[in-house]
């Protein structure tokens, strides 16, 4: 098998990651990580700003009479430990919402902060060109909080807005836009948006449509979600939401960023996560499911992620991340990749202590009246770190992980505890070197698939399993 070393992209993969700990204090921010949260919501604190120039949208308290809140869009907050400086600046996102409706609001998350945060005159509009930080004029649309434009989160918090009258369509995607007026010495983020991030230039720029004040943050470097965890619509109780959980297989790594003589280039595609795929084959089914994205980079099951920025547990985040998710009525569950691959002592988990997870949420999911599929593990084979210039040896590809893999996608084969079971494993295996990602679906480090195989992850999906809820 090939070492690190061997592999440049791979090398590339590993400098990212490193880089953020030591090589990029302009743009980074290393602050103590917060202690957990239960995930509750709080209310939003109540205080007054400045509105600009952008009149709010129609603005209620609730949802409009029969209609119930939905997940259109969302990101699995990961930590606090490493974060943009953007005291006095403004951030913009962009998005695709997977589900429609005529009222929004949005879910601001301060899960992992230490410390409280303030954000200001928050605006969504619609994206003029993936890839540019233009919005179209005059689809501006201020949200408030208690109809203020002002927000402040504690340490811990989660705080919606309230919901807005605003137009939102099926992957017609929208920028979520916000100023930061005081110091935020710690922001919650989501690692690795898969995504454009832009930053401005000092000032409040939230409301402009033209992005000239904005510029791109280093993709793959600090291109994360920041504060922002959900973006909810209101629709009919028919409609409800299936929250995709899961490591950077459910996140998307490489579903954006294509690599050329080693080097990442720049943002090429968009939305071509496996949920995005999974999305787009319900809507043309006519099954009214909005999926919600949960997954996280380096996530693991039974413990904290290798690197802190690689989120809590599975175990520990799954109320915050799946049964708390608006509208949730069915799971898609699919982790393990890092358990075996990432092991913090060594050697990685027995099979049996991750089945024993596995049938702990199958459990939770159970007793929450929710629906869950588990997946098999996607192959790994040669996707091994050796030889770096620290202590490190990432095991994906050594017997102990694939004997791991084995015996635990064997198990979820043929259990039936759970309420159905999606072949990922077999689908995305290269069936001439049984272990390997089929070439077609190799991004290039033996771990990630590419767009197509993310796309062909969703066509793995027996659409049945979530016609009807049990």
């Amino acid at each position: 098998m090939r070492s690190e070393l061997q592999n440049p992209r791979q090398l590339v993969r590993m400098a990212h990651w490193w880089s953020m700990w030591l090589c990029l204090p302009w743009l980074l921010m290393v602050t103590a990580c917060g202690p957990s949260s239960d995930g509750a919501v709080a209310p939003a604190q109540r205080t007054s700003a400045s509105q600009g120039n952008t009149p709010a949208c129609p603005r209620s308290d609730s949802a409009p009479a029969g209609l119930y809140p939905v997940t259109a869009w969302k990101a699995a907050p990961s930590d606090a430990l490493i974060t943009h400086p953007i005291s006095g600046l403004s951030v913009r996102h962009a998005l695709a919402p997977h589900w429609g409706g005529d009222w929004v609001r949005l879910r601001l998350s301060n899960r992992y902060s230490t410390a409280p945060v303030t954000l200001e005159n928050l605006h969504i509009a619609k994206e003029k060109s993936p890839g540019l930080p233009d919005m179209v004029a005059g689809t501006e649309c201020l949200l408030t909080f208690n109809g203020q434009p002002r927000v402040t989160l504690q340490a811990g918090q989660t705080v919606l807005s309230d919901w807005v009258q605003y137009p939102l369509r099926a992957f017609e995607r929208v920028g979520v836009s916000f100023y930061a007026p005081e110091a935020t010495p710690q922001l919650t983020r989501h690692l690795n948006a898969n995504e454009l991030v832009y930053v401005s230039m000092p000032g409040d720029h939230a409301a402009e449509a033209a992005g000239g004040a904005y510029q791109a943050t280093p993709d793959g470097y600090a291109s994360n979600f920041l504060v922002i965890e959900a973006l909810e619509t209101a629709a009919s109780k028919s409609v409800s939401t299936l929250v995709a959980v899961g490591d950077s297989i459910t996140d998307g790594s490489d579903s954006t960023t294509g690599f050329k003589d080693g080097q990442p280039s720049p943002m090429t595609s968009t939305d071509q996560r496996y949920p995005d795929h999974l999305q787009r084959r319900l809507l043309t089914a006519g099954l009214p499911l909005t999926v919600a994205n949960a997954g996280i980079g380096g996530n693991e099951l039974l413990k904290d992620g290798w690197l802190p920025q690689f989120g809590k547990a599975l175990l520990d985040r799954f109320d915050a991340d799946v049964l708390q998710t608006a509208g949730v009525t069915h799971v898609l569950l699919m982790i393990g990749t890092n358990d075996f691959g990432n092991p913090k002592a060594g050697l990685p988990p027995t099979s049996e202590a991750l089945i024993a997870g596995y049938k702990e949420l199958i459990a939770r999911a159970h007793r929450a009246g929710l629906n869950i599929v588990l997946g098999t593990i996607p192959p790994a084979e040669g996707a091994v770190t050796e030889g770096l210039l620290v202590p490190l040896r990432v095991m994906h590809g050594t017997e102990q992980a694939r004997r791991g893999r084995d015996e635990v996608n064997a198990w979820i084969r043929q259990q039936t505890l759970s309420d159905g079971v999606v072949d990922f494993a077999t689908c995305l295996e290269d069936p001439k070197r049984p272990g390997y990602l089929a070439p077609q679906y190799n991004s290039g480090d033996n771990l990630h698939p590419t767009p197509a195989g993310y796309a062909a992850m969703a066509q793995c999906v027996d659409l049945r399993l979530f016609q009807t809820m049990d």
